[in-house]
């Protein structure tokens, strides 16, 4: 059962996301009508690791065997993608797949074709081109170290 809790007109839940890199690109997704991107993943359940959470969404969504390397962002997102009220508890992890699964063109859709997430490897040196969510996203992937230090970080994104 998805990590989502309802009062009113506001909204708080449990996301996990993985950061996956191959060849300086960053895999990225957004709905078909969507305008912004966000990194691949999923509402956290009740009594499942986040760890385990990640390797499922990339499963279920990608049909991807990925292994979660290390936690690398806590992210407490206010008015979460712009919504008004939304608050999102982000969980992100950097992740790993054999080269040989990652073979998929440089746009595709991904397996739940009845959502229509269109997934896309973008450069890592055109993230601040585009537009994505949590906004704090762009530096935390170009800063991304092998210290192993979990940042945990505080985004309000600006209400249009």
């Amino acid at each position: 059962m998805p990590i989502t809790l309802k009062k009113q007109n506001e909204e708080f839940l449990l996301r996990v996301a993985g950061v996956l890199i191959k060849e300086n690109k960053i895999l990225l997704h957004k709905t078909k009508k969507g305008n912004a991107w966000v990194l691949p993943g999923g509402r956290g359940e009740i009594n499942e690791e986040t760890g385990k959470t990640v390797i499922r969404e990339f499963a279920e969504e990608l049909g991807l065997n990925v292994k979660a390397v290390r936690l690398l962002w806590i992210i407490e997102n206010f008015n979460a993608y712009g919504e008004k009220n939304l608050h999102e508890y982000g969980v992100y992890y950097l992740v790993k797949a054999e080269e040989s699964e990652i073979t998929r063109p440089e746009e595709f859709i991904g397996l739940e074709k009845e959502i229509g997430i269109v997934y896309k490897w973008i450069e890592l040196q055109e993230l601040h081109n585009i537009n994505i969510y949590p906004r704090a996203l762009k530096q935390l992937i170009q800063d991304i170290s092998e210290d192993n230090a979990i940042k945990h970080i505080i985004n309000t994104e600006e209400l249009s």
